[in-house]
């Protein structure tokens, strides 16, 4: 089998991270989905999965998967496998900095619960290859009920997050509407200015991302997308409470290290 190196080519200029954690049951059909409208596309793409530490059956799933795929889609590249649990931001952060030592433009990930469709995640990173790497221009999807977008959720997730967007946005100024949406692009150089700075590995590692980013002067440019809750999603008090913990954590840590 060919190395991740051997099938990283120049012109493979976005990385698209999938962070995995128990998905053996769901990511088949949305890595399937996704393989096949990326090679009819002309998206300079390849795709890594990363396992966040979700134990031998699930990695040996995962392995399986990427294998059997690999032989009709070359720019799946060979699967990461993190012994321990990171949390969401630091499986997304393991492939980054796979593309940090490759030559990449962009690096991305989107979830692998397939809210977010295959058609939706080419269509966003679209705008990756119409932009210049260059610019200090970020891709950020966000979940509005605005151009004709659907969103389907249920309610107490969608008061969860109306809540939430509102506290990031008095306590972080941060100009998107959605921080959490589950697919994000940004350049490569932008990855490497701030990578030293992120700590937050889990809940809302998206938050300090923003704040960060946002404060070496790039700009976050908000793509609606349709978006979809998927079946096995649940939202958790516990959860909430530390994610608000966390938020107040990301903002202490910002005021003293300016």
């Amino acid at each position: 089998m060919e190395t991740n190196k051997e099938k990283t080519k120049e012109s493979n200029q976005i990385l698209l991270v999938i962070p995995c954690y128990k998905e053996g049951s769901r990511l088949p059909e949305f890595l399937n989905g996704l393989c096949k409208i990326f090679k009819n596309s002309e998206i300079p793409v390849s795709i890594i999965t990363v396992d966040d530490g979700s134990g031998q059956k699930e990695a040996s799933l995962m392995t399986s998967l990427i294998k059997e795929l690999q032989g009709d889609y070359n720019f799946l590249l060979d699967p990461i496998l993190l012994k321990t649990n990171q949390g969401k931001g630091g499986a997304i952060y393991s492939g980054w900095d796979y593309a940090n030592k490759n030559s990449f433009n962009w690096v991305a990930f989107v979830d692998a619960d397939g809210a977010i469709s295959p058609s939706e995640t080419l269509r966003f990173l679209k705008d990756a290859t119409s932009e210049n790497a260059e610019k200090k221009i970020c891709l950020w999807s966000v979940r509005v009920n605005e151009e004709g977008k659907s969103i389907k959720r249920t309610a107490i997730r969608n008061l969860l997050g109306n809540v939430f967007r509102i506290i990031v946005k008095c306590v972080f100024f941060i100009p998107v509407k959605d921080t959490q949406c589950g697919m994000k692009c940004i350049p490569l150089k932008a990855y490497r200015e701030i990578c030293h700075r992120l700590t937050e590995r889990r809940f809302v590692f998206d938050v300090e991302l923003a704040a960060l980013l946002t404060r070496k002067g790039y700009t976050l440019k908000q793509i609606p997308i349709d978006w979809q809750e998927s079946p096995g999603s649940t939202v958790k008090l516990s959860s909430a409470i530390r994610m608000l913990t966390s938020l107040f954590i990301i903002r202490i840590r910002l005021l003293f290290n300016r």
